[in-house]
């Protein structure tokens, strides 16, 4: 896998060697990005569920100011952190938290104000939770800030839906992977 634009364009990365990881294609990660072209830069981004890291790494190489990375497996967290410290720079912007997302949106996200929300659950767990609950606690905690975005990446078959205090923005498929992007409406 690779750094596909920014400051970092073509470093390879590392991917966790567990069965549980199932990184975002490079296509995937390139057309996210086209997406958010005029939003990442000087952003706050979040990178939930974030395996490698390669969403936010992404996001710090086409210049957004800080990424937050949360985790839960401890083997993926140390492959992330091997990740950001090989990218010149990064880790001064960086900061890796190994938690459950879920739990973390709830407690330590609360008040954060992202700018660009990212969540990445493996699909199985996308499909049996969904994202009603995680588009309600990112807003009632103020975890992404009053017009900021927040996308999802899940399965083709999953399909979005419409959240109050939140506007469907996009919604697309790549191949097996859809991109769904939401914006906070303002309160």
């Amino acid at each position: 896998m690779r750094v596909t634009g920014g400051e970092w364009r073509g470093r390879i990365l590392a991917v966790p060697k567990t069965p549980d990881v199932r990184p975002t294609q490079d296509r995937v990660r390139e057309a996210l990005f086209s997406i958010l072209m005029n939003e990442v830069p000087g952003a706050r981004f979040l990178d939930l569920f974030a395996g490698s890291g390669a969403v936010g790494i992404d996001a710090l190489s086409r210049g957004a100011a800080s990424a937050t990375f949360v985790e839960f497996d401890r083997r993926h967290v140390e492959c992330l952190r091997k990740n950001v410290a090989s990218l010149n720079g990064a880790l001064a912007k960086s900061e890796i938290v190994q938690a459950d997302a879920y739990s973390w949106i709830d407690a330590a996200g609360a008040g954060r104000n992202f700018d660009v929300a990212f969540a990445d659950p493996p699909y199985v767990l996308g499909v049996q939770r969904g994202y009603a609950n995680v588009l309600e606690a990112l807003a009632k905690g103020d975890v992404v800030k009053p017009g900021g975005l927040f996308i999802a990446e899940c399965t083709a078959a999953q399909k979005a839906e419409e959240h109050a205090g939140w506007d469907l923005c996009r919604d697309r498929e790549y191949g097996k992977t859809r991109l769904v992007v939401y914006k906070r409406q303002a309160s």
